[in-house]
């Protein structure tokens, strides 16, 4: 299928495709008025999606597009907005399940969390396997799932990814990959 062929389809106002390569095609309604596709290649880590196309067209009677009816577009959202869908339908690739898992190390500590690389490092799991679900708040969700509040996850965060058990990420952006030191500290093998 080919990105053209989504947006005829599309009868919901936004629906994806994978292809066999793991592109995602993603067609958006704007309204009544407006169809948008995107086409879109993952790149490196999971929320990753470099834009490789975009097909703008206009429902209805209208004969053409102007210029500026493209430039009243939101295209920056409706990008963030597929992105997020591609994300969303990406399969979590956290690799295989840790010997040690966070929430069986928080009770067997009585809800102390310590600042050990084991507990580092089931913590850098559990974050990427929710950033990995197209999650945009991981801290909160790891609050309403272990308790605690949500600033002190963001902070237990950052410490595990500046013990080297994440990869960086810009400043405020969720995301980042498991090391080696965190697989190896999990006892998770990457093939």
């Amino acid at each position: 299928m080919d990105l053209a062929e989504l947006m005829d389809s599309a009868a919901k106002p936004c629906a994806i495709h994978v292809s066999e390569d793991g592109e995602r095609l993603v067609a958006m309604r704007l309204a009544d008025d407006w169809d948008v596709g995107l086409r879109l290649h993952r790149r490196g880590s999971y929320r990753k999606w470099n834009v490789l196309e975009i097909a703008v067209r206009l429902r209805g009677d209208q004969e053409s597009i102007s210029g500026n009816d493209v430039r009243e577009l939101p295209l920056g959202a409706l990008i963030e907005e597929a992105r997020r869908l591609a994300t969303k339908s990406a399969k979590a690739d956290v690799g295989g399940r840790p010997a040690v898992d966070l929430a069986a190390l928080l009770e067997a500590r009585d809800g102390r969390f310590g600042n050990d690389d084991v507990m580092l490092a089931a913590l850098a799991f559990e974050y990427v396997s929710i950033v990995e679900t197209g999650s945009r708040t991981p801290s909160r969700e790891l609050a309403e799932r272990l308790g605690g509040a949500a600033g002190s996850w963001t902070n237990r965060v950052g410490e595990a990814r500046a013990r080297g058990f994440l990869t960086p990420v810009d400043r405020g952006e969720a995301g980042g990959s498991l090391t080696p030191k965190a697989l190896s500290r999990l006892g998770i093998s990457r093939d």
